[in-house]
């Protein structure tokens, strides 16, 4: 009997393998993709720690800047209130993510960031500030406005500029600031020198006055800040400064916060170490080509994004233009998760203040004439208008609709301003009114 041929068996064909065209990740590709995504100061602790394992490894570090207090004296003449609980995050770490909350948008939150690099271990804000601010075109009343603003964030006395101002936020704050107080604030300092009998005469107040009012302030944290984790700073140092050109921008890596790596040739002539040695030279040239790759890379990207984003550089969010990470990819003819790992967590310092690089990105939506708009130019167009609104006849959602269409021939619900609104932490129209003064 002649047998049928045997009907093929694709179940078996499919368990055939296949050569896998996946490429495998070296040791040296590992860590070059770790450093593209890190930041400088985090690259410091890692190249502290390589150095620590092999005495052969050299590294010089930026020098750090230390801040003294105006005066400590006074400051632990009020501590009976710095018996709190440390936080987990770093002071920097915290004014960073109040500021994005308080100021999602817009120029007073690229000033506000520069401003966190003047803030002092204690939690108050240096002087110096003041001409940073002006640097960045803020001055005057709009600087005083920012500052209002920025010492309503928590705990109650940061971003004060003296011991007496800390306080005295501190008391307006419990409801408990009167004229002996406002009396006795801007004589503390008499206190040190003169003691009581000094205050008593300096405010006209009478001594038993003057010493409730010195309980009072003794139950107030004069240092804020100190109750967050330590750091020396670099989380908040910009990763690449961008500096305004008479023939447009110059654009460059911020040294100031990453160390140098050598290899220590002479430290040793025994010939037993020349394997450390080896492992040194080896472990320091793959280090410096990935920084090298890395800051190559980061200025690239730096420089693309501010050809394309000059009116952000400009005016700010309002011109920021449509653009996302896959089009840098495109444009840097490399992966778009490179671009990713580029963009996380750098902060750039600008003309207009620090932001971070993901501030040049943006979604976009598409007009009635085939347009694109950046979707952060529509919310910082109602932050704009908001801001500039009667407070006595606040802009309703559908008024801020009308604006929109006329501002970029975008027809939006007023759901959707809802929406923008409720992203950006503004009220409705009805809560922001204010009575006519």
């Amino acid at each position: 009997m002649v047998r049928p041929p045997a009907k093929p068996n694709h179940q078996r064909q499919n368990l055939v393998a296949k050569p896998s065209q996946r490429l495998a990740l070296t040791p040296a590709m590992r860590q070059s993709l770790r450093l593209m995504s890190w930041r400088n100061h985090q690259i410091t602790r890692f190249v502290r720690d390589l150095a620590a394992n092999n005495p052969f490894i050299e590294v010089d570090y930026p020098a750090s800047v230390i801040r003294k207090p105006d005066d400590p004296r006074l400051e632990t003449a009020f501590s009976a209130a710095m018996a709190i609980d440390r936080v987990e995050i770093s002071l920097t770490a915290h004014l960073i993510n109040e500021i994005s909350l308080l100021l999602p948008s817009g120029r007073d939150r690229a000033v506000a960031m520069a401003l966190v690099e003047h803030i002092t271990p204690a939690g108050w804000l240096e002087l110096a500030a003041k001409e940073t601010a002006a640097s960045l075109g803020v001055t005057g009343d709009e600087y005083e406005h920012l500052i209002t603003r920025l010492q309503h964030m928590e705990p109650v006395g940061l971003f004060a500029r003296n011991l007496s101002e800390c306080l005295a936020l501190q008391l307006k704050d419990r409801g408990d600031y009167d004229s002996v107080m406002e009396r006795l604030l801007p004589h503390l300092s008499l206190l040190l020198e003169g003691g009581q009998d000094a205050l008593v005469k300096a405010t006209g107040l009478p001594l038993d006055q003057v010493q409730s009012g010195l309980s009072r302030l003794r139950q107030l944290d004069p240092k804020p800040g100190a109750r967050f984790q330590h750091d020396d700073g670099d989380i908040f140092r910009p990763d690449v400064i961008i500096s305004k050109q008479d023939d447009g921008y110059d654009i460059a890596l911020n040294k100031a916060n990453l160390p140098s790596v050598r290899v220590a040739e002479d430290m040793f002539d025994d010939a037993d170490l020349k394997p450390i040695l080896q492992k040194a030279r080896a472990e320091v040239s793959v280090l410096n080509a990935a920084l090298s790759s890395r800051a190559n890379m980061l200025l690239a990207l730096t420089r693309f994004v501010v050809t394309k984003q000059a009116g952000y550089l400009k005016e700010g969010d309002v011109a920021l233009l449509p653009l996302t990470m896959k089009t840098a990819a495109q444009h840097l003819d490399c992966h778009a998760s490179t671009i990713t790992r580029l963009v996380k967590d750098k902060l750039i310092l600008t003309p207009r203040g620090m932001v971070p690089l993901a501030d040049f990105f943006s979604s976009s939506v598409v007009n009635a004439i085939g347009k694109e708009i950046a979707s952060r130019a529509i919310s910082a167009s109602i932050v704009s208008a908001i801001e500039g609104e009667e407070k006595a006849h606040p802009l309703s959602d559908p008024d801020l609709v009308v604006m929109i269409k006329h501002s970029f021939g975008l027809t939006l619900t007023p759901r959707a301003i809802a929406k923008h609104r409720a992203r950006l932490h503004i009220a409705k129209a009805s809560e922001r009114r204010l009575p006519y003064m």
